[in-house]
């Protein structure tokens, strides 16, 4: 797991470009027509937020919010929730499809760190209530001192702990999506990246079936008045994208050039995490690796940046990769061991070959570089967002593999869809100070424990 705020409502400024032409038609018009610009630009700003996925969908039964993040400057994508009741208060947690808890820090805590809100102050909250351990039906972890309690470790030595509880929980900000009740953790100690990441939390989404708990994924498909039961989608970005819980967006669903792409089904695990089986993976035409022997189980993680190979499918990766970019077939030459620096005049690696991975079933997914090489703080420089997983470990497919397309879970039919995506961008979470911090990616991997 790789271990920031949802956009507030867009108010009518001079500044804006959409704001000014709207002035512009009201100068043509005359004064008179100035108020009737300012309500059409205000339309135009909505318009764009529903294109977005912004809103609530009553129709179809799909909520939806903003995500934000990148792989180099987050190392993760987030959103928000909004939590309580009569005041809502504003949490930003990671969207992790490795895992199943939801949890953010409360007031109070002994050891958490500095992030983008304020700790959640459960007093002010009168939907609030504990989690006591005389309810067996509610608490299926631990119990401190009469309440039900967790503690979550990761192999690289970040772990949280804390105590649960119920609340009124809203998905994304500012959305109109309906409140649910929800199982949520009230963190009371942070270590490591926990500690130092800049969003709050955490929103496991993993179906975890059989530890009894539910998920807030589960609590959200509970309103089967407002949520279409069954199927999620997250759409990434280079920079943000959506999240929608009842269904997806096929309006996102093209690719570059703007034709319409569409949905190819992979059969789907999701007992306890969410696994595909690939079977054959490509660079350039050339092959990689071939037969479920070479991929174990493919996780597919949202909380884990890179995509992790074991480590003869990595490796010829790697050798596969330079031979192709050998000579100045790239227009790049290797600086480290992991980073290519591209030649002057281009800022993306478009001469770079296409990987493609195909999966049980018969679906052919495609990895362009621009997702399986990231850049590193500079526009000519790009690394690789793939990774060694060890000589005999399964595939982790991680954010790097899901940039660039809608990745649906159909969980009803038990099924994966990926479809390329022109994904909506959000570039900037309001809150929170762009280019204070880096984050570390190096030990992200998890270890499986909830």
């Amino acid at each position: 797991m790789a271990l920031g705020r949802g956009a507030p409502l867009l108010r009518a400024s001079r500044d804006h470009p959409m704001a000014a032409a709207a002035l512009r038609r009201s100068r043509l018009r005359g004064s008179g027509a100035a108020r009737a610009a300012w309500l059409l630009f205000a339309c135009e700003v909505c318009a764009g937020c529903r294109r977005a996925g912004a809103v609530y969908n009553p129709e179809e039964r799909i909520e939806s919010s903003r995500l934000y993040g990148n792989v180099n400057a987050y190392a993760y994508y987030f959103t928000d929730l909004l939590i309580g009741w009569p005041h809502q208060q504003r949490v930003s947690v990671i969207i992790d499809t490795g895992s199943s808890l939801c949890g953010f820090p409360c007031d109070g805590c002994q050891h958490c760190g500095d992030h983008i809100d304020p700790p959640f102050r459960f007093s002010e909250s009168k939907t609030a209530r504990w989690i006591r351990c005389d309810r067996p039906w509610e608490c299926f972890g631990s119990c401190r001192d009469g309440y039900c309690s967790y503690l979550q470790d990761y192999s690289e030595g970040s772990s949280i702990r804390g105590l649960w509880f119920r609340d009124r929980v809203q998905l994304g900000d500012a959305t109109h999506n309906p409140p649910v009740n929800a199982t949520l953790g009230c963190h009371t100690d942070e270590r490591k990246l926990f500690y130092s990441q800049r969003v709050n939390g955490i929103m496991g989404m993993a179906p975890h079936k059989s530890n009894g708990r539910a998920t807030i994924l589960q609590d959200l498909f509970g309103d089967r008045e407002h949520v279409n039961t069954g199927v999620f989608a997250i759409c990434l970005a280079q920079w943000g994208g959506k999240l929608s819980v009842g269904g997806y967006e096929r309006e996102f669903h093209r690719d570059a050039d703007g034709r319409a792409t569409d949905v190819q089904w992979i059969p789907l695990l999701h007992s306890e995490y969410y696994s595909v089986a690939p079977v054959r993976l490509e660079i350039g035409g050339e092959l990689i690796a071939s037969g479920t022997t070479s991929f174990g189980t493919a996780l597919v993680d949202s909380g884990t940046t890179f995509t992790y190979f074991a480590t003869p499918v990595y490796s010829t990766v790697v050798r596969k990769l330079a031979e192709s970019c050998s000579g100045d077939a790239c227009k790049a030459h290797k600086e480290g061991s992991e980073c290519w620096r591209l030649e002057a005049g281009a800022d993306k690696p478009s001469l770079f070959p296409t990987m493609w991975m195909e999966l049980d079933g018969g679906a052919r997914i495609r990895w362009p570089p621009s997702a399986y090489l990231f850049e590193r703080g500079e526009p000519t420089l790009w690394c690789q967002a793939f990774a060694d997983n060890g000589p005999s470990a399964d595939t982790v497919l991680g954010v790097s593999w899901m940039l660039q397309k809608d990745v649906i879970f159909d969980l009803a039919n038990s099924r994966l869809g990926v479809a390329e995506a022109a994904c909506p961008e959000h570039f900037h979470a309001p809150g929170d100070k762009p280019g204070t911090f880096r984050v570390r990616i190096a030990g992200e991997k998890k270890s499986w424990v909830v």
